[in-house]
């Protein structure tokens, strides 16, 4: 079931989190400007109200308070409730005085606020509860507005008001949906072609990203390299330490990696411990070079679980008639060549 605007189906408690991260931030931007705007209103404009004269200093204050407590991380869901509750009673304020000024022939410049209020509810109340309860306001301010009906100054503009905001409501109701769409899309795609474990490409990312390279090398008479490479030892890591410290390692090992490569490069798990970077713009003495360095930075580097981690490197570089194939079974002779000279070295062909 799609909840509202964060809780979209298929949305994993991670997503949950940085959507509730993102709309934080969103009220961090949006309460000053609140404030600024009906600060502003109420001392410089020259319509405004006894009833607004007394509403909305409290009002400013009310912004001032919730952005503290949303700058503190503090009591956010009940902040957003009660600003809805609030928000609410100010919106049918504003739509009553609104109608009467239709009829004096005023356009009250509340009409170009008020879908804010529609997209705040959505924000908040998970999708159904949403569209209910912005149905329900909107008939309260249909019942306001039929007392005007009659009066030829106030009915085309109430008429255009009300039709709007329905449009403004099933807009929002059917944009979850669309979004919820397009989230499991992402995430289909996500989980075809990225590893989960180690958040980078899988197999077949590296499948695409050779081709796509190969077919630029031959338009354009570049050159590429690829890296292939595996951690030394794995089974026995995981026979000594146990699979879950084995995922660790192999966490830990990608993200030390991605640090280390270029923008430009692309790096991917091939499978098990082994590991492809496609080295863009390098020749193979280059990505050779680039291989060793890294080769160093994985010896030195402390991991977490396992003092001691070590890695094998396989390197060739892209030939006029290449195929994904060809280029991968020589970096993979390299590879084995490394092993089978004891490990912990760089190898090229």
């Amino acid at each position: 079931m799609c909840k509202n605007l964060g809780e979209l189906c298929g949305m994993d408690h991670t997503s949950n989190n940085k959507y509730v991260r993102l709309k934080r931030r969103i009220y961090l931007v949006i309460f000053p400007l609140l404030f600024i705007t009906n600060a502003t209103y109420w001392l410089f404009s020259p319509y405004v109200d006894r009833f607004m004269g007394l509403v909305l200093p409290y009002l400013c204050l009310f912004f001032a308070i919730v952005w503290i407590l949303i700058y503190y991380n503090r009591l956010i869901r009940t902040c957003e409730i009660i600003s809805l509750g609030i928000f609410g009673l100010y919106h049918l304020f504003r739509v009553y005085f609104l109608t009467g000024q239709l009829e004096e022939g005023i356009i009250n410049v509340y009409v170009l606020w008020s879908p804010i209020y529609f997209i705040y509810i959505f924000m908040v109340l998970e999708r159904k509860k949403a569209l209910g309860y912005s149905l329900f306001i909107f008939l309260i301010t249909v019942i306001m507005g039929i007392s005007h009906f009659d009066n030829p100054r106030a009915n085309d503009t109430l008429i255009q008001f009300y039709i709007s905001t329905v449009l403004y409501t099933l807009i929002l109701f059917y944009f979850q949906r669309i979004v919820s769409a397009y989230i499991e899309s992402d995430m289909l795609r996500k989980n075809a072609y990225f590893d989960s474990l180690t958040d980078i490409g899988n197999r077949r990312s590296v499948d695409t990203w050779l081709e796509n390279e190969i077919k630029q090398c031959q338009e354009c008479n570049t050159v590429f390299s690829i890296i292939y490479f595996d951690i030394d030892h794995f089974k026995k890591i995981n026979d000594e330490y146990g699979h879950d410290i084995g995922d660790h390692i192999l966490k830990e090992f990608s993200s030390l990696v991605k640090d280390y490569i270029r923008p430009s490069d692309y790096f991917g798990r091939w499978g098990g411990e082994e590991f492809i970077i496609i080295s863009t713009n390098q020749s193979l003495t280059e990505a050779t070079q680039f291989a060793e360095e890294l080769r160093k930075i994985i010896e030195n580097h402390p991991f977490r679980y396992v003092d001691h981690v070590t890695a094998s490197f396989g390197v060739s570089c892209f030939q006029r008639n290449d195929a994904p194939k060809t280029i991968i079974k020589r970096a993979d002779q390299a590879l084995y060549s490394a092993k089978n000279n004891g490990r912990n070295m760089v190898k090229a062909i």
